[in-house]
C-alpha cells in the first residue's frame, strides 16, 4: 500500500484513513493509469488501484473529487484544478467520470432555473433585510458547539505551509506551553491549545480555529521581554475564544455555513477551511474582528498577572523601525495602524484594574539562547 511518488503531476488535497493520527492528512495526489497515489505531509504514501475505486463529486462547492476504496477504508479527495481531468483520462474512471459530470451538469441546470425565480425574493430580501441576515448568520454560527472549530482547525493546520521547520526542543516547547497555559487560564470556551514553534525568521504569531497556535522564532527575537511575547499571544488566543476564524467562514459561506454544519456536512465546511488557509484569508481579520481582539488579549494579560505593556513594547518596536526591518512587520501588515493600537491598548489599560503581578517561572534570556538567538544585550537580560 505504500509506495515513493515519482515526478507526476500533484494535485493537492488530502487523505482520509484510520490509520492516521486523527482519521485524516492534507496530501499530494498523483493519477496514474493504474492507480491513484498520494503523499502526506508527515511523508506517508497512499495508493489504491483505479479499477477498484469509487468515485464521487461533492463537498461545500460541489467541485470537490473523493476517490474511495471499495470498502470505503481509504479516501482521496481533490478540489484542486485539473483533478478530475485527470481522473477521466483513466480509461476504467473516464465513463463514470463522464457520468458524475452530466449529473452534476443537469442538476446544476434544474437548480439555475429555480435560482432565477428565487432573485426577486432575495433582492427584496437584500434590499429590506440584509443587517438582520448577516446578524442571524453571524448568531447561528456562533451557537455551533466549539468541536466544530476544533474539527475545522485540525484540517486547516495539515494544510498551512509553516514555512520552516517546527523546533521539537522540549525546553523551547515547555516553555511556549507554560506561556499560553497561564493565558488560558483565564481564557473563555474550553478549547485544546496545541502549539508549535517554527523556526522562521518571520515575525509572527497566528492561531486557527479550535486553538492551533504557531509562534516564530524570529517574534521571539524581535520582541523585548517575555510580556512583549505574551501579549502577542494572547492577542492570538483571543482569536480562538472569539471565535474569529469560523466567522471568518461564515462570511465566505454565510447562513449556508451554518445549515450545512448542522446537517452534518463538516467536511464540506473543513473543505472551506483548507481553501481559505491557502489563500491567507482564514486568519485575515476585519479591523473590528482586530480591536476585539485586542481588548481580549489586555483582559487575559491582565487577569494572568501578566504586563500588557508588553504588547506596546513590540508595537513600539515594529512602529520605529518597519523601514529597517520589513520581514518583521509581517504581523502587522493586515492589522490596523500599530499607532493607533497603541493609543487604544494604553486606553484599556488606563480603564482596566490590573490584577496582581505572578511571577512566571520562564528563563526568557534561556528561551532565546535554546534557539540560538544570541546574546541579549544588557538592557534585554535585565527585563527579562
Amino acid at each position: 500500500m505504500r509506495a515513493t511518488l515519482t515526478a507526476m503531476p500533484e494535485f493537492r488535497g488530502g487523505v482520509f484513513c484510520d490509520e492516521l493520527d486523527g482519521g485524516r492528512a492534507g496530501a499530494q495526489i498523483e493519477v496514474e493509469t493504474g492507480r491513484v497515489r498520494a503523499q502526506t505531509r508527515g511523508g506517508e504514501c497512499f495508493e489504491l488501484a483505479t479499477e477498484a475505486c469509487e468515485v464521487e463529486l461533492g463537498g461545500a462547492s460541489g467541485r470537490m473529487w473523493f476517490v474511495r476504496s471499495g470498502d470505503g477504508a481509504l479516501t482521496f479527495y481533490s478540489e484542486a484544478p485539473g483533478f478530475g481531468d485527470a481522473l477521466a483520462t483513466v480509461s476504467v474512471l473516464a465513463a463514470k467520470v463522464h457520468e458524475i459530470r452530466e449529473r452534476d451538469r443537469s442538476k446544476r441546470s434544474r437548480h439555475r432555473a429555480l435560482r432565477v425565480l428565487g432573485l426577486v425574493a432575495v433582492l427584496l430580501l437584500l434590499v429590506g433585510g440584509l443587517q438582520g441576515v448577516k446578524v442571524a448568520g453571524r448568531a447561528a454560527l456562533l451557537a455551533l458547539p466549539t468541536s466544530i472549530d476544533d474539527k475545522v482547525g485540525k484540517v486547516a493546520i495539515e494544510t498551512t505551509e509553516l514555512g520552516g521547520p517546527v523546533v521539537d526542543d522540549p525546553v523551547v516547547t515547555a516553555s511556549v506551553e507554560k506561556l499560553v497555559g497561564r493565558l488560558t487560564e483565564h481564557a473563555e470556551g474550553d478549547f485544546d491549545y496545541r502549539i508549535q514553534v517554527v523556526d522562521a525568521s518571520t515575525v509572527n504569531a497566528f492561531a486557527l480555529p479550535g486553538g492551533q497556535i504557531v509562534i516564530f522564532t524570529g517574534l521571539i527575537r524581535e520582541a523585548e521581554s517575555i510580556d512583549a511575547v505574551a501579549g502577542v499571544l494572547a492577542h492570538e488566543i483571543a482569536h480562538v475564544t472569539l471565535r474569529h476564524g469560523v466567522q471568518r467562514i461564515g462570511q465566505a459561506l454565510g447562513l449556508a455555513a451554518a445549515v450545512q454544519i448542522l446537517l452534518g456536512d463538516v467536511g464540506g465546511v473543513s473543505a472551506l477551511a483548507i481553501e481559505l488557509v491557502q489563500q491567507g484569508a482564514l486568519t485575515s481579520y476585519g479591523r473590528d474582528q482586530e480591536r476585539a481582539a485586542d481588548r481580549e488579549g489586555v483582559r487575559l494579560m491582565l487577569e494572568s498577572g501578566l504586563d500588557p505593556r508588553g504588547l506596546i513594547q513590540i508595537f513600539e518596536r515594529f512602529a520605529e523601525e518597519q523601514d529597517e526591518l520589513p520581514a518583521a512587520t509581517s504581523w502587522l501588515s493586515s492589522h490596523p495602524d500599530p499607532r493607533e493600537r497603541i493609543a487604544s491598548i494604553e486606553a484599556l489599560i488606563a480603564d482596566s484594574s490590573s490584577g496582581p503581578s505572578r511571577a512566571l517561572d520562564l528563563d526568557f534570556k534561556e528561551l532565546r539562547e535554546r534557539l540560538g538567538i544570541g546574546e541579549q544585550s544588557s538592557e534585554e537580560a535585565d527585563g527579562s
